[in-house]
């Protein structure tokens, strides 16, 4: 069994670009460090908030950040996505799509969509609602992320956040607005200068809080 597990920088930084563009489907990528049938998600690359289809530009940012993460060490084979429709836990047919292009790369790859109901305040749950690849399908795994935090898959995959300080960090964090932080590649597009691989600003907010 493959055990995935999610930090406080991956997990923070995928809700606040959730946070940042409320009113919009977003997505990103999630970066991860892989060992001994182990995964652990380090990082995220926030995508995009305008286009959420396979395109040309998803492919030149995907490159890009699979070009990043080789610098690093790491392994694009995480994609997370938080839908319009608050009430939306399943991927969508172009989620999907998106996603198995990185099964494609990397067969240990799973999705993540983003449960808005769990944001709320008071919320202690993980907003994650994992997915994996099944061909040919994409399969939710309901019982992943109890409210410990921990939980198991339903093929052959296991789920926990890396402390028990994830979601209240992150909440915090949403709290204090730090979304005005977060560029994604469709902002880098508007403005060159932002930094949308790496984020350095918030990875060092997310370190100090």
């Amino acid at each position: 069994m493959t055990e995935y597990t999610v930090s406080v920088q991956a997990y923070a930084k995928a809700v606040l670009h959730c946070a940042k563009h409320p009113w919009a489907t977003v997505h990103g990528l999630l970066l991860a460090e892989k060992k001994e049938g182990k995964i652990r998600f380090v990082d995220a690359v926030p995508l995009a908030h305008n286009w959420t289809n396979l395109t040309a530009m998803f492919d030149v940012a995907l490159q890009q950040a699979q070009q990043y993460a080789k610098t690093k060490g790491l392994s694009v084979c995480g994609y997370y996505v938080a839908y319009e429709d608050t009430k939306a836990t399943q991927l969508s047919a172009s989620g999907a799509l998106l996603a198995k292009t990185l099964v494609e790369a990397d067969e240990s790859t799973v999705a993540f969509v983003v449960d808005a109901k769990k944001l709320t305040p008071g919320s202690s749950a993980a907003a994650f609602v994992p997915h994996v690849y099944a061909e040919p399908q994409w399969k939710e795994q309901s019982s992943a992320f109890g409210e410990s935090g921990k939980g198991s898959g339903t093929k052959g995959a296991s789920f926990v956040l890396e402390n028990n300080r994830v979601v209240a960090v992150t909440r915090k964090l949403v709290d204090e607005r730090a979304e005005v932080w977060v560029h994604d590649f469709d902002e880098h597009l508007d403005d060159v200068s932002l930094d949308w691989l790496q984020n350095q600003a918030l990875s060092e907010r997310i370190r100090t809080t």
